[in-house]
C-alpha cells in the first residue's frame, strides 16, 4: 500500500511537471512526421541533401511550437495565440529555405527543396492547430506538383532550351579530352569548345552543342558530368553567350553528320573514364 502511495505521488508530480497526456497532441505530431516524411522520399529520390528526415524535423519543429503558443501559455495570458507563434514559424523557416538554394555561376538549385521545407512547416502548423485533413489535402497537392506535374512539365518541355555548357574542371592535362569524351558517349556532339582561364589552377571549358537539349535534359548530362569527379568540378546548363574566339582559343569543331541520340538514363556509362586512370597506373612499369 505504502508503495501504491509513493507511485501515485510520483505520477501526480509528473503531471504537475509536464502536464497531461495528450493523445490528441501525440497524434498531431505522429501525423505530422507522416505527411512530411512523404514529401520528404519525394526529395530523396532526387539526391537532395534536404530530404526525408529535414523535412521530417521542419514539420514537427513547426507543429510543436505552434502547439506550445496555442496551449502552453494559457495559464499565464488568460488567451491562446497560435497565429503569433505561427507567423514566426514562416518567417524562420524562410531563412532555412535559403540555405537550401545553391548558385554555381548562373545555375541555380534547390529552389523546389526550399518550397517543400517551407511547405512541410505550413503542414506542421495545419495539423497543430487541428486542421489534420486540411494538411493531408495539402500533402497530396505538395505530391501531385512534385511528380505527376514534374511529368508533366517535362512532356511540354517548358523552359529554354540549353546550347551552351560551361564546364569547371580540375587541373589536369587529360581533363579536357575526358570531358569531350563523356560529352560524345553521350549523344551530345560538340559544335565548338573553348578552353578559357578559370580560379586558380582550375579551366573552363565553355562547350557550343551541336543540338539544343530540352529543359529536363540539360540537368541530366550536368550530372552525368559531375560523376567523372577526378576530372570536372561543376557544370553550369546557363551560362552568358561569349565573344567569337580567336583561332587559336577554338579547340574543336564537330563534324556534320548524323546526331547521335541522348543517352542520359546509363549511370554506368562513364565510370571507365575514371576507373581507366587507375588501370593506367597499374600497368605502368615500375622505375
Amino acid at each position: 500500500m505504502r508503495g501504491e502511495g509513493v507511485m501515485q505521488d510520483i505520477v501526480t508530480e509528473l503531471v504537475r511537471l509536464l502536464g497531461p497526456i495528450n493523445l490528441d497532441v501525440i497524434f498531431r505530431l505522429v501525423l505530422t512526421m507522416i505527411l512530411c516524411g512523404l514529401v520528404g522520399l519525394e526529395r530523396s529520390g532526387h539526391e537532395r541533401a534536404s530530404g526525408f528526415r529535414p523535412h521530417i524535423l521542419v514539420g514537427l519543429g513547426a507543429c510543436l511550437v505552434t502547439m506550445a503558443g496555442a496551449y502552453g501559455f494559457a495559464d499565464l495570458t488568460g488567451e491562446r495565440d497560435a497565429l503569433r507563434v505561427a507567423s514566426y514559424v514562416v518567417s524562420g523557416i524562410g531563412f532555412m529555405g535559403a540555405g537550401a538554394i545553391l548558385r554555381h555561376g548562373t545555375t541555380v538549385r534547390g529552389l523546389t527543396t526550399a518550397a517543400t521545407l517551407w511547405g512541410c512547416a505550413g503542414i506542421g502548423v495545419t495539423v497543430a492547430t487541428g486542421l489534420g485533413w486540411l494538411a493531408i489535402a495539402g500533402t497530396v497537392l505538395f505530391l501531385v506538383t512534385l511528380t505527376i506535374l514534374e511529368w508533366f512539365e517535362m512532356r511540354l518541355n517548358f523552359g529554354s532550351p540549353v546550347s551552351r555548357l560551361r564546364i569547371h574542371l580540375h587541373d589536369d592535362n587529360r581533363a579536357v579530352g575526358k570531358a569531350l569524351d563523356a560529352l560524345a558517349r553521350l549523344g551530345a556532339p560538340v559544335k565548338r569548345a573553348t578552353v578559357l582561364p578559370g580560379a586558380g589552377t582550375s579551366a573552363l571549358l565553355d562547350v557550343e552543342l551541336a543540338r539544343a537539349l530540352t529543359a529536363d535534359q540539360a540537368p541530366l548530362l550536368a550530372k552525368q558530368l559531375l560523376t567523372l569527379k577526378k576530372y570536372v568540378v561543376q557544370v553550369d546548363t546557363t551560362v552568358a553567350p561569349l565573344d567569337e574566339p580567336s583561332d587559336d582559343e577554338e579547340l574543336a569543331e564537330a563534324q556534320e553528320g548524323e546526331v547521335a541520340p541522348l543517352n542520359l538514363s546509363d549511370d554506368d556509362l562513364l565510370r571507365d573514364l575514371n576507373d581507366s586512370d587507375e588501370k593506367e597506373k597499374t600497368l605502368a612499369p615500375r622505375a
